[in-house]
């Protein structure tokens, strides 16, 4: 990410949007023996002990990090970070009890919900998972509107592309992923397909850079270079 490693080029400079392909929703889990029964009492819980409880992701800085902190702050929960070197170390030690929570992409926790190996209190982005439409979105459940998060794959092109171009391209994209077949089979993985033009995308990646800029400055993180 541009905003906590230097790269060779500028993001919003140097490319231009064309497509989203699909979106990749997170879910909030945490051991099975949590107490508390559902989101709200979850966020009271958390709440009322500042310091008490812990949070893994797989990595600081990582997607699932930015999102816990950012669900986090808005709910005005102060938990402890504890990262892992990926989602699957950090998904272990919540089964195991030996961390409280996580917030990890539906795709890596959905087999573990289905088991009772983990418990969910919903999902990241304001509407429901098409993997596990049951999981209500935390939006909802716990009054925080404005938190829709959601790691997504999409297309962007060289700022000098010519504009029709890309919209021939982003419109090629739009028929495909409007096919039933490429949908279930998204959906099997944990995404949801998801288009735009290539303006909106434009726009989209820079309401994202920064987002998880404020993120990142209002948490402080850093990682080694």
């Amino acid at each position: 990410m541009p905003n906590l490693q230097k790269t060779p080029y500028e993001p919003l400079k140097d490319l231009t949007g064309v497509s989203l392909i699909c979106m990749s929703p997170f879910a909030l889990v945490a051991n099975p023996s949590f107490p508390a029964k559902d989101a709200k009492e979850f966020v009271a819980m958390v709440k009322a002990n500042p310091g008490k409880y812990t949070f893994a992701s797989s990595g600081t800085g990582a997607t699932a990090h930015l999102f816990a902190e950012m669900f986090n702050s808005m709910a005005g929960l102060k938990a402890r970070h504890v990262p892992y070197k990926g989602s699957v170390p950090a998904l272990t030690d919540v089964m195991n009890g030996n961390v409280d929570y996580a917030i990890e992409t539906v795709a890596a926790t959905m087999t573990h919900i289905k088991s009772g190996k983990l418990k969910s209190y919903g999902v990241t982005t304001a509407r429901p998972a098409g993997a596990m439409p049951e999981l209500v979105p935390l939006a909802q459940s716990v009054n925080l509107p404005d938190y829709d998060a959601a790691a997504w794959i999409g297309y962007a092109a060289p700022a000098n592309t010519p504009k029709d171009v890309l919209a021939r391209i982003a419109g090629e994209m739009q028929k495909v992923l409007a096919t039933q077949e490429l949908k279930d089979r998204l959906l099997t993985l944990g995404l949801d397909a998801r288009s735009n033009t290539p303006d909106e995308m434009t726009a989209y990646l820079r309401r994202e850079q920064d987002r998880y800029s404020a993120v990142i400055k209002a948490a402080n993180i850093k990682i080694e270079q």
